[in-house]
């Protein structure tokens, strides 16, 4: 009776390995430098197989630098192409291990001229299915942390939308006590004496044909496509130093108009006292 239990809960056992995949790790030291790139292998120093997803972490010896770097490979059975995605790395690439795929192929490499010893432990997961894709592994590949800093490499984030169009897509409110966008060409150039100040009749005429300031989006362009934080300052900010270039000049015409005023009223006065006289 014993022994007919052990039998089938054997083949249970095997049965739940067979449908839920294996995993196996393997352990090696590969000595590459940035010009001999070697390929990746698997415990059985055979190339990496398709169906099969490899979580592998990578750390270079005696660099007197943190060298820790971390990828998920799998092989895309649509493309029959290898794919890498990095979990996390020490730093930027000159000083830790990178994987690359070559003509179809994942081979490792520093980028040193030095040639160094990098170990190499992976963990393999047979999957038994060629369509396989890492995210059985679960959000360690979405997020990166280094120190106190959380980000991520691939893509674009969502938030309310899984459908993200930028690098951050949020569908709803934001609320901050201060954000600052960083742009370029900020319109100081309407300050030049080159620059070609659109006169008062111009913009009214324009205004009175297409219902808005000219450069400025219509509100049919911001209801489709939104509009840019950064933009849409330099536009507004355009604006309103070319209204004050306009102010600036009636000033001047309004300060011309009072002097000649003044001049008339002592005109009119001097007339007046020759008149009394």
């Amino acid at each position: 009776m014993m022994k007919n239990i052990l039998v089938l809960l054997f083949f249970v056992i095997c049965l739940c390995t067979k449908s839920f995949g294996q995993s196996a790790s393997f352990e090696k030291t590969i000595v590459v430098n940035t010009a001999t790139r070697v390929e990746l292998l698997d415990g059985e120093n055979q190339p990496l197989k398709a169906g099969r997803l490899y979580r592998v972490n990578l750390s270079t010896a005696n660099t007197g630098t943190r060298t820790g770097a971390e990828y998920l490979i799998w092989f895309n059975n649509t493309d029959n192409i290898w794919n890498l995605r990095m979990v996390s790395a020490a730093g930027n690439t000159s000083n830790h291990p990178v994987l690359e795929v070559v003509d179809n192929v994942v081979k490792l490499y520093t980028n040193h001229a030095t040639a160094y010893p990098v170990k190499v432990y992976g963990e393999v997961f047979s999957s038994g299915n060629g369509y396989t894709i890492p995210s059985i592994f679960g959000a360690s590949f979405h997020w990166q942390r280094y120190s106190n800093n959380l980000y991520y490499m691939d893509g674009n984030v969502g938030i309310g939308t899984d459908a993200p169009k930028e690098k951050l897509s949020v569908n709803g409110n934001i609320r901050a006590h201060q954000i600052k966008v960083e742009t370029t060409n900020w319109p100081d150039y309407v300050f030049e004496e080159d620059y070609d100040l659109p006169s008062l009749n111009t913009t009214a005429e324009f205004i009175k044909t297409n219902k808005h300031l000219p450069g400025v989006p219509t509100a049919k362009e911001v209801e489709k496509d939104g509009v840019s934080v950064g933009e849409m300052n330099k536009i507004l900010l355009q604006k309103i130093e070319e209204l004050t270039l306009h102010l600036i000049e009636k000033d001047k015409q309004a300060k011309n108009h009072e002097s000649e005023i003044n001049k008339l009223k002592e005109k009119i006065e001097r007339i007046e006292q020759k008149i009394t006289n």
